[in-house]
């Protein structure tokens, strides 16, 4: 499991730093108070350490010597220390750190937590550098790759471009920050950027702009463009940080409240406004196409009952388990989505009517086979189904007509399916 190593000598700010890394991240702790004691966590549990956090200045390491010895064993580090002038940060620098914090006020632990966070969150990302010169290449490269992102390289827009579709139609793994370059041969970076933004919007993919002939009209010009952020060369590799870390941050705040709009909170499944988004052009081409297509209705039976029983804590467990079942039993191509209350949809493109009861009735059949635990009783669950298993003018009426369905199946008994036959 990974973890993170903090050496420190001053107990109550490794206390505080500690304990707020483990609650707010969820993440277990190691803390040494001297070079010594870290080389002996590090031989125990080195292959789990993913981020050190150091003292520049330990009792039995006091000019850095930690530093060294946790980048010699390639564990990325981040240094804090209580004076920091401009030699001391060419020194701190120089080490290939990935960032320096001052103990200087409490703010400082949430600083450090935070960046923790971003650095941990960057090793599932990937980031492009668009350059055309080699040498800034390797130094975005080098930069990015301590702040522990993927890094892919293009020389070129026209590079670019093809690494961006390559990366998306082939390895799933989309880009998620490009660094560009204003001048460069076949297409400069406000061209680039321009051809990116017609894909990805801003809040899919930040895009920082850099130039050595950085001034206010080219900045403009970049943010105008479509760009998220735009650096003048030179600039400090802490900046840098600073300024991928807060634009990663944006994107992803604002993929968590999208997620937060078209998700259900509680079973994770597409709520009412994605099933639509998802589901209205399986339909479309359904119908342009003349390929069959199913939509089913279901819910829970009696699932006031088990609230009024159990209480809606359990109610919750029962929902979920029914969310990871469907999950489960459905093809990649299927979707569902929690509608409300105990009420689920599901629309199966390229299923034949003869094939549609069978695989709703073996979706019914896992259902009622789950087992629940609640004050010392089992009890399990079971769930009726209506469906209409062709293609209608559009989804509210599919919804209607498998809608009537299900109450069919309800008023026959209930844990039973029921079609509306072909039209």
């Amino acid at each position: 499991m990974d973890k993170i190593l903090i050496v420190e000598d001053a107990n109550f700010f490794s206390k505080i730093l500690s304990t707020s890394i483990n609650k707010k991240l969820g993440l277990p702790v190691i803390v040494a108070k001297s070079m010594a004691e870290a080389k002996s966590h590090i031989a125990n549990h080195g292959r789990d350490i993913v981020l050190s956090l150091l003292d520049l200045n330990l009792p039995d390491a006091p000019n850095g010597e930690i530093v060294d010895y946790v980048h010699s064993q390639a564990i990325p580090s981040i240094v804090f220390t209580s004076l920091l002038d401009d030699d001391m940060r060419e020194t701190i620098i120089a080490k290939n750190v990935i960032d320096y914090v001052l103990k200087d006020n409490p703010s400082s632990v949430d600083y450090l937590t935070s960046l923790v966070k971003r650095i941990i969150n960057n090793r599932s990302l990937t980031a492009l550098v668009v350059d055309d010169s080699s040498t800034s290449r390797k130094l975005y490269h080098k930069f990015l790759t301590n702040y522990q992102f993927r890094v892919l390289e293009a020389s070129d827009g026209e590079e670019a471009l093809k690494i961006i579709h390559d990366s998306k139609t082939t390895t799933g793994n989309a880009i998620s920050l490009i660094i560009t370059d204003f001048s460069m041969p076949n297409m400069d970076g406000c061209e680039l950027i321009r051809e990116i933004r017609k894909d990805y919007s801003k809040d899919k993919m930040v895009i920082i702009g850099v130039s050595a002939s950085g001034n206010n009209k080219l900045s403009s010009k970049f943010i105008k463009t479509g760009a998220n952020d735009f650096l003048s060369k030179p600039f400090f590799p802490e900046e840098l940080l600073c300024r991928v870390s807060q634009n990663i941050d944006n994107m992803e705040h604002l993929l968590a409240l999208e997620k937060l709009a078209s998700y259900d909170y509680l079973t994770g499944l597409g709520n009412r406004r994605l099933f639509f988004d998802q589901a209205t052009p399986l339909l479309a081409s359904a119908k342009r196409k003349e390929t069959d297509i199913a939509l089913a209705m279901l819910d829970i039976d009696h699932f006031k009952s088990i609230n009024d029983t159990y209480g809606h804590d359990i109610g919750d467990v029962v929902l979920k388990a029914l969310g990871e079942t469907l999950t489960s039993a459905l093809r990649a191509t299927d979707v569902v989505a929690r509608m409300g209350g105990e009420e689920f949809v599901i629309i199966t493109p390229d299923i034949s009517a003869d094939k549609l009861p069978e695989f709703l009735d073996k979706i019914r059949v896992r259902i009622s086979e789950l087992s629940f635990e609640a004050e010392g009783k089992s009890f399990s669950i079971t769930a009726s189904f209506g469906a209409i298993n062709y293609p209608v003018d559009n989804l509210e009426e599919m919804i209607r007509l498998a809608d009537e369905a299900l109450y069919e199946s309800k008023n026959s008994g209930r844990d039973r399916v029921t079609i509306t036959g072909t039209a």
